[in-house]
């Protein structure tokens, strides 16, 4: 299991983070300033730490601690306005940005897709959901062990929704969690992209992904 450290955030601000993530299975450990320290017993392989990003001439030097105890890094921004958030300065280290609306569901996906580039995640480096194989190390998809051709999109498209089978996306958090802050386009960008990738990934025995109407997509979770 992923631990998230928070470190820095306001108890007012921490509590519907706390919540929202333990529902998603996530362990959370607040750690007041200013010391950085990880508590004993914490494991850093399997651990994340999630920063405030507000306006705070000591966060670089926050980040830097969390990347000195090889720490992967998910600054929370509390707006789209980052000329304050300076970060040339800063260890290089695994470091992402997430932007409001903060939901829970994108946090857990950002939070796991560090920890698995970071190598500690707890589900390895391959993603198995009945015929399909997701190999993250190599971003190699095969359908009964044949090979498919994804673009980047498509591959990403695929790993959320396999990587958490039976839960149901909205467009939008699919928007949030694969195109991220570098979108800017509308929800319709999501049905072409799942309509592209099942013509791929499914055949006359397969249907993996299927359509919640008026909702969003899901992967099958009886396919195993």
């Amino acid at each position: 299991m992923t631990t998230v450290l928070l470190i820095g955030i306001q108890d007012a601000d921490a509590a519907p983070l706390e919540a929202g993530l333990r529902m998603l299975g996530l362990d959370l450990t607040p750690i007041r300033l200013p010391e950085v320290r990880i508590p004993d017993g914490i494991d850093v392989r399997r651990s994340v730490a999630v920063l405030s990003g507000a306006a705070d001439a000591e966060l670089p030097e926050r980040i830097d601690a969390a990347v000195e105890l090889s720490l992967p890094v998910l600054i929370l921004m509390p707006g789209f306005v980052t000329r304050d958030l300076n970060l040339s300065q800063t260890s290089n280290g695994q470091i992402d940005i997430c932007f409001p609306p903060i939901r829970s569901e994108e946090l857990a996906f950002r939070i796991n897709l560090l920890a698995e580039r970071s190598g500690g995640d707890d589900l390895g480096v391959v993603v198995q959901q009945g015929e399909i194989r997701i190999d993250l190390e190599r971003y190699e998809v095969t359908v009964s062990g044949h090979k498919v051709d994804l673009t980047f999109k498509e591959y990403e498209l695929l790993r959320v929704l396999a990587s958490n089978p039976g839960h149901v996306y909205s467009r939008e958090a699919l928007l949030q969690t694969v195109w991220a802050y570098d979108y800017y386009g509308g929800t319709r960008t999501v049905d072409v992209h799942v309509r592209r990738l099942r013509s791929k990934i499914n055949d006359v025995e397969h249907r993996f992904i299927e359509t919640v109407w008026n909702v969003g997509y899901r992967f099958r979770a009886d396919i195993a």
